[in-house]
């Protein structure tokens, strides 16, 4: 099962400003943008949402789950 999860990279904030401010590498060459450049982009790992799908395991999103007997 998957689920809507804030984006670890930017904090669910949609740009990326995680160097100092700035865009780190990875975001700054997504964007088309100079390494150099003092620039905020948009984050490249969830695209500008500020929330990623990643995939839950069963016994974690069912409420109420059964121990294990051992």
């Amino acid at each position: 099962m998957r689920e809507l999860v804030e984006c670890e990279h930017c904090h669910g904030q949609k740009t990326c400003t995680i160097s100092g401010g700035r865009s780190c590498r990875e975001c700054l060459a997504a964007a088309g943008k100079s390494l150099r450049d003092f620039a905020t982009v948009r984050c490249s790992y969830c695209g500008g949402r500020g929330k990623v799908w990643v995939e839950a395991d069963e016994e974690e999103t069912q409420e109420g789950a059964k121990p294990d007997d051992n």
